[in-house]
């Protein structure tokens, strides 16, 4: 029973008393019982001024708060239609619930309606494909979260992009159902940039072969795992040959368009395993996985003999001939170091050059007492 409903029993049975005081008629009994009435009641009406001043407050405090409710709705709603990520509602199987105007312009829809629409038509949009989907739900089934994880959708229009996500799942306790909320960034720009920035660190910008540094760090990844299966590799340097007289003679730009000749010669004659790289100026080297001596020579002879046989139109209608000289060196990768391959491909380069150039020779064939570096030859 209530504060109020006892203040509300004692006042009844005072009431009563009093009623049967005035039935018996005893005057003096009747004043006594009236007096102890009004004190009651009295006592009676303080007690509900403070509840209803409480409830006064009690009011203003719930009015205050509706008021916070709404001002927030509406702060969280301006947010939520205004920002220029997007945001998503989603359950945690993948279906889109709700999304703000900038998710759906992010894949190429106007209105968040015409977003929810195309989904219910394809439950696998707006991602590129069952495995991206995967990749978000089902972490957030494992982890209940997911930070800055790049995924690829696809805009309606079959446009790829590049996205970045944040969210987290939480169990709905209206419903007692697992619901995601979460951010989304496009970022398709940025990872464009990134690649060009990484293309540009590892490729040369004239050939479009790997550069000196990258290839180095793609042969010695290559030679790690070679000398853990202790497989052979063999190495190809080639240089063009008379490339000063060509640069002289020519100009520049013929002399460029020549190495990407050869770049391009070099790609189409070489496995798809096989690492190629420009060294600088007009040197040229070949990684070859898994391959011996003999193997690698006749590769090189492959590659020599197409150079030899492709011609280069000059702007005067004459045709340029053009050859290149190749060293080659092989070993078992567990005996041999990157430094000694190219040091034993670079003599047997020199040795080339030396016998008239247009030519391949391996370390096997180098004369010992002959310098160890083609720097001081011609080309």
């Amino acid at each position: 029973m209530s504060a109020v409903d006892t203040l509300l029993e004692g006042e009844k049975r005072t009431l009563e008393a009093a009623k049967a005081l005035l039935h018996d008629g005893t005057s003096e009994s009747c004043a006594e019982a009236f007096a102890d009435l009004t004190r009651q009641y009295g006592r009676l009406l303080r007690h509900v001024r403070h509840l209803i001043r409480v409830g006064d407050r009690m009011q203003e405090e719930l009015n205050n708060l509706n008021d916070r409710l709404q001002r927030s709705e509406v702060k969280y709603r301006s947010l939520f239609e205004n920002v220029s990520e997007g945001i998503f509602i989603a359950q945690l199987d993948g279906r889109f619930l709700d999304v703000n105007p900038a998710l759906a312009r992010i894949v190429g829809h106007q209105t968040p309606a015409e977003f929810l629409r195309a989904h219910q038509e394809d439950f696998w949009w707006p991602f590129i494909d069952e495995d991206e989907h995967k990749r978000l739900f089902g972490a957030l089934a494992a982890h209940g979260q997911v930070a800055h994880l790049h995924l690829r959708l696809r805009r309606w229009n079959g446009e790829a992009l590049w996205v970045e996500v944040n969210a987290h799942a939480s169990l709905d306790p209206h419903h007692a159902v697992a619901t995601v909320e979460g951010v989304l960034s496009d970022i398709t720009e940025r990872t464009r940039i990134l690649e060009e920035l990484r293309h540009l660190a590892t490729v040369d910008g004239l050939t479009g072969l790997f550069n000196r540094r990258h290839f180095m760090e793609l042969c010695e990844r290559e030679l790690l795992q070679a000398r853990r299966y202790r497989l052979e590799v063999a190495l190809l340097m080639l240089d063009a040959d008379l490339f000063k007289t060509v640069n002289d003679t020519y100009g520049h730009d013929v002399g460029d368009e020549v190495l990407r000749v050869i770049a391009r010669l070099c790609q189409r004659q070489m496995r798809e395993a096989d690492i190629i790289g420009r060294l600088g100026g007009e040197e040229f080297a070949v990684l070859l996985p898994q391959t011996g001596l003999e193997a690698a020579l006749g590769a090189a002879e492959r590659l020599r003999h197409a150079i030899a046989q492709t011609s280069l139109p000059l702007a005067d209608g004459r045709m340029l001939r053009f050859t290149v000289s190749i060293g080659v060196s092989a070993g078992a990768a567990h005996t041999v170091s990157l430094p000694d391959l190219l040091k034993l491909a670079d003599r047997a380069l020199y040795t080339a050059k030396n016998r008239g150039r247009n030519q391949v020779v391996s370390h096997r064939d180098i004369v010992q007492d002959q310098p160890a570096s083609t720097s001081d030859s011609t080309d």
